[in-house]
């Protein structure tokens, strides 16, 4: 401890004591302070250099149009940053002020020689897209009025036109221009002859024919298959659907399909008749339901008025089996007041909904009223009502109910629908009591104490 003190002390002493002549060669004189001065100046401008140009929103930052003008305002700010930092230093030697000033020259030519390059790197790529963007919107105007002639026309001369300033900024010769212009010429009338074809317009066919040697061989040959599918399908559509509008017989329809030559025709042509026969069917059927259950609606308010003359309000243009069912309910409502559910027809339709729920959700249920009493009923109706997150919950319960059905051996209809039957009311009550749902944990209480209960009803 001693020894670092007197050592610190020792230092301390050298810096006050006047140097001997011995060590001339540490004193800072004039000049060299005048160097370091210099040096530090250049410090400064490479850390405004960093800030200003390099720095997140720096002039390096800039993109594209918004980078024009901005080298000769960045390099006046930098100009006049250094001179207002010369002027601060207090140089002991006046050539040190010259060289300072060289120095600012020298670092602002070169910082602005690199600014310059980037800008007229940005600029160009700037006019490049621009130019690019015009020809494609040349293309995408000519495609929006493809059946408008004029703007197809003066499109295409705003393409070319495009071309030969992009030829002149970028000096091509006469051979890279050609082929742009041929490359342009090939993608701008492709993608109006595409256009029609999307939207099945016979005047593909007139653009391809006046316009396909226009194109390139690869674009020329994915139009040529595209429309040869084009014209198939418009025949194959047009005949199929003059034939399915004559009614006719399987055996007649199928001496018209057979005279026709072409097999890629023929095909298609059964394709749209079977198209049509499905959307038919899914028409008629859609009505017959919408028909069925308003008749149902008809027979449940006559019923409560008068159910005796239920009968005269059946529709006898609906299905056998709409019949059969209105007869069979009513026959029931006259005897007993009420229908009793049949518990078979109960587990059949419940292990429907859980097979194909979206299917389910689509059936017409209405005739299931002769065989449920009007809560079973209710119960189903509601189930092409369920939401996507209690149905998951409803079917998880099921397939427990299913399995659990299946290990205690419950073989008969009625045990079925009974068990089945409990869980339901039993997870409806607890939601009740408790005012929120059960969860796994209280629903597997109530399953076990609902197959404890079976169970014993067993022995």
């Amino acid at each position: 401890m001693e020894k670092k003190l007197s050592s610190d002390i020792t230092s301390f002493s050298i810096r006050k004591i006047p140097v001997s002549t011995q060590n001339k060669e540490n004193i800072l004189t004039d000049n060299y302070l005048d160097k370091i001065k210099i040096l530090e100046l250049s410090n400064i401008i490479d850390e405004w250099e960093k800030e200003i140009l390099f720095s997140e929103n720096g002039f390096y930052s800039l993109k594209g149009k918004e980078i024009e003008n901005k080298t000769d305002k960045f390099a006046l700010e930098l100009n006049n940053f250094i001179s207002e930092k010369v002027s601060e230093i207090k140089f002991e030697d006046s050539s040190s002020k010259i060289i300072a000033n060289k120095i600012k020259e020298d670092k602002v030519t070169a910082i602005k020689v690199q600014m310059q390059l980037y800008e007229q790197q940005e600029l160009s790529s700037w006019q490049i897209e621009t130019y690019e963007n015009a020809i494609t919107s040349s293309i995408s105007r000519a495609v929006l009025y493809k059946s408008n002639d004029n703007v197809i026309s003066s499109s295409f001369q705003n393409g070319l036109s495009v071309l030969k300033l992009m030829s002149e900024k970028e000096n091509w010769n006469s051979k890279i221009f050609n082929y742009r212009k041929e490359q342009y010429k090939s993608e701008f009338y492709y993608s109006i002859i595409k256009a029609f074809i999307e939207d099945k317009d016979a005047a593909a066919y007139r653009f391809f024919e006046k316009y396909k040697d226009s194109l390139f061989i690869e674009d020329k040959e994915k139009l040529e298959t595209s429309i040869k599918e084009m014209k198939i399908n418009v025949v194959a559509y047009n005949f199929a659907k003059e034939l399915f509008s004559y009614n006719l017989s399987k055996k007649d329809q199928e001496k018209e399909i057979n005279n026709i030559k072409d097999s890629e025709t023929e095909n298609a042509v059964r394709r749209y008749l079977s198209d049509f026969s499905n959307s038919k069917k899914k028409e008629n059927e859609q009505k017959e339901k919408e028909a069925n259950i308003k008749n149902w609606q008809e027979i449940n308010e006559i019923i409560v008025q008068d159910v005796n003359k239920a009968y005269l309000y059946i529709d006898f243009s609906l299905s056998n089996e709409a019949i059969k069912s209105k007869k069979d309910y009513i026959k029931q409502i006259q005897k007993k007041g009420y229908i009793l559910t049949d518990k078979k027809q109960f587990i059949n339709l419940l292990a429907e909904v859980f097979e194909d729920i979206d299917m389910y959700k689509e059936k017409d249920i209405s005739n299931y009223q002769h065989c449920f009493s009007a809560d079973d009923y209710n119960f189903f109706i509601n189930l092409q009502k369920i939401e996507n997150l209690e149905f998951y919950k409803l079917n998880s319960d099921y397939n427990y109910a299913v399995k659990i059905m299946k290990n205690i051996n419950l073989k008969t209809e009625e045990e079925k629908y009974e068990f089945i039957n409990l869980v339901i009311a039993s997870i409806a009550e607890y939601k009740k009591i408790n005012d929120k749902e059960a969860d796994i944990k209280e629903r597997n209480k109530i399953f076990e104490a609902i197959t404890e209960r079976f169970k014993k009803e067993s022995k």
